[in-house]
């Protein structure tokens, strides 16, 4: 619990494994599936805005990544220097949503919440897909409103992170419905689905975007590994060939340059050596002070 506050959760908000941390589980009217939600809760209080949150997808697996970035309350054993310092950091608020299946990565779940309407077939791993719309009225109309009766949020510094599907939902997000986050950070985004279809639909959309992007204090990252369209000379030819073909570090770059190029200022990163899942564990360790810093 908050060291801070002595407020009352309700009932079925119980601790979860990770320190200062709560778990509870919710249905969907929009997508009738059902969440676990894991809150990562502030080392502090907020300041007169409220908390900067962090919207983070796949949140069984990411938030335990994060567990080490994000800051800790300080105790009497702690230096006057070490508790100055904690004093300074952004008292941040985590919203980890995950699945009552409790995988990390729930395959099919995720499958039909973050991928956009399509025609035609989805993904070989899942027959499952084109929730995305849905999934997204679940996060502002259903969970937010939940969250924000017991924690005053900043309405500067919504921040939506994902990763794979989850970036894909991320910038499909980013470039239909900008004004419900104003930071976005995708990791390894996977633009290939649906022919490309977020990646080829971002140019029709530049307009309503530059509107709103000059509105506010908008923060963009885009991440991808080099091994995801580069893999190892050893790897299986089934395997670059796939990548080859799924072009994620080409698109990543092309999405970022083309939000570059219509004045939305978005940084972008290809680390070499990293391969798909690297990226997961790259975002989320660095997402924390991505969405802590200062407007």
């Amino acid at each position: 619990m908050p060291l801070f506050t002595d407020q009352a959760f309700p009932p079925d908000w119980q601790s979860a494994p990770l320190s200062r941390s709560l778990s509870f589980e919710i249905n969907s009217a929009y997508t009738g599936q059902r969440y676990r939600i894991l809150l990562g809760l502030p080392h502090q209080a907020p300041d007169s805005a409220g908390y900067p949150v962090l919207w983070a997808l796949d949140g069984q697996a990411s938030l335990p990544i994060m567990e080490f970035a994000r800051p800790k309350p300080v105790t009497a054993k702690e230096s006057p220097q070490w508790r100055a310092r904690v004093g300074e950091q952004a008292a941040l608020l985590i919203v980890a949503i995950a699945y009552a299946s409790g995988e990390p990565i729930d395959v099919h779940a995720r499958a039909q919440d973050y991928t956009p309407q399509i025609a035609g077939a989805g993904d070989a791993f899942s027959p499952r897909h084109g929730g995305a719309a849905a999934f997204l009225s679940f996060l502002t109309q259903e969970l937010r409103p939940l969250v924000a009766q017991h924690f005053t949020m900043d309405a500067r510094r919504h921040t939506l992170f994902g990763f794979s599907y989850g970036g894909l939902f991320t910038l499909h997000t980013l470039s239909t419905a900008p004004q419900h986050f104003q930071r976005y950070w995708a990791a390894s985004p996977s633009l290939w689905f649906g022919d490309h279809h977020t990646l080829s639909q971002l140019p029709l959309r530049l307009d309503q975007l530059k509107s709103q992007f000059s509105q506010a204090d908008w923060q963009v990252m885009i991440t991808v590994g080099a091994q995801e369209q580069d893999p190892p000379f050893d790897a299986a030819a089934a395997l670059q060939q796939k990548l080859a073909e799924r072009r994620m570090v080409d698109s990543a770059e092309r999405f970022a340059q083309t939000l570059n190029e219509a004045g939305i200022a978005t940084e972008y990163q290809c680390l070499p050596a990293h391969d798909h899942y690297d990226m997961l564990m790259h975002g989320a360790r660095r997402v924390v002070d991505f969405a802590s810093r200062a407007c």
